[in-house]
């Protein structure tokens, strides 16, 4: 009988299941909303979780019933190892699989973009976060503290620092009008008021606000200043994470590991991100589906 993996990214903003077989062949895949247990709580992301793996399982046309070998989830909000162990002792309840490793969302970047999983990890996505594996295996990070402690240069920071300069600019504490503009723009908005209401009683969710981002760093690559500014504040919030994981492990031209939809739109970010960093870097890849480095990370608790 075939061995089956299954690898999920969880997010601040989407869940997304793959199972295939050992090859690395998908069968089937599923999607939900954000399994960041930190930002929307155990239950949600869990159910996240349940939904995104029901539906990969539909998709592939296993049976209720039918095991799978091995999983590897990788989350967004678990870089503490008792989050890890919770989300582990659940994926054991519900059995998931045969085996199990749930690690942080940075890690599927290595294992998707670097054959000798070393290098490092930058999400540029609803939160930030870098991670770091040197060849000799030991890791660090630097990053991922959440939109209220942290999250710097993140789709969140990006909108909400944007979103700043355009209230100020309906209130003449700052001339940003194309900001202003695409703010209400992107809400079907008519005029400025109108934010504190959507914004605040509209059910608009961190992951809505950092949606605001992507068409941020299309205004920034268009050229308007403002939302260049926006950006290159980003830059530097993720080059100093970047330049401190390099440090700590004494690597030296590593290969670089994107991820996040700022990333993929912005022709502006990384650039800027990497002149700022003094070390040298080596070859960068863009990670579309981090997905499928869970399901490397999955294969080879089976190998």
């Amino acid at each position: 009988m075939k061995r089956l993996l299954l690898g999920i990214d969880g997010g601040g903003s989407r869940t997304r299941a793959l199972i295939a077989d050992q090859a690395g062949r998908v069968l089937g895949a599923g999607a939900a909303g954000s399994s960041n247990y930190q930002a929307v709580g155990f239950a949600a992301a869990t159910q996240a979780l349940t939904a995104a793996i029901g539906e990969a399982r539909q998709r592939a046309g296993l049976a209720p019933d039918a095991p799978i070998d091995a999983a590897c989830l990788g989350l967004a909000g678990i870089s503490r190892p008792i989050d890890q162990a919770r989300l582990t002792e659940w994926c054991q309840q519900q059995r998931i699989a045969g085996h199990i490793r749930v690690v942080i969302d940075a890690e599927l970047l290595l294992a998707a973009a670097s054959p000798d999983l070393w290098g490092v990890a930058l999400i540029c996505g609803t939160g930030s976060i870098c991670f770091g594996r040197h060849p000799a295996g030991h890791t660090t990070r630097s990053g991922g503290w959440g939109y209220l402690l942290g999250d710097e240069g993140s789709g969140y920071a990006i909108a909400t620092h944007a979103l700043r300069l355009a209230t100020q600019t309906a209130d003449g504490r700052a001339d940003a009008p194309e900001l202003l503009a695409l703010a209400l723009r992107h809400w079907g908005l008519a005029e400025p008021p109108q934010l504190i209401t959507h914004v605040y009683q509209g059910g608009v969710t961190r992951a809505d606000i950092a949606g605001l981002a992507q068409p941020v760093a299309a205004l920034a690559d268009a050229g308007d200043p403002d939302a260049g500014a926006v950006i290159d504040q980003a830059a530097a919030d993720l080059a100093r994470m970047v330049a401190v994981v390099v440090d700590r492990l004494g690597l030296h031209r590593p290969p670089i590991a994107l991820a996040g939809g700022v990333f993929r739109t912005s022709r502006r970010l990384w650039p800027a991100v990497r002149a700022r960093v003094l070390a040298e870097l080596g070859p960068t890849a863009q990670v579309d589906d981090p997905a499928h480095g869970a399901l490397v990370i999955a294969g080879q608790l089976v190998s």
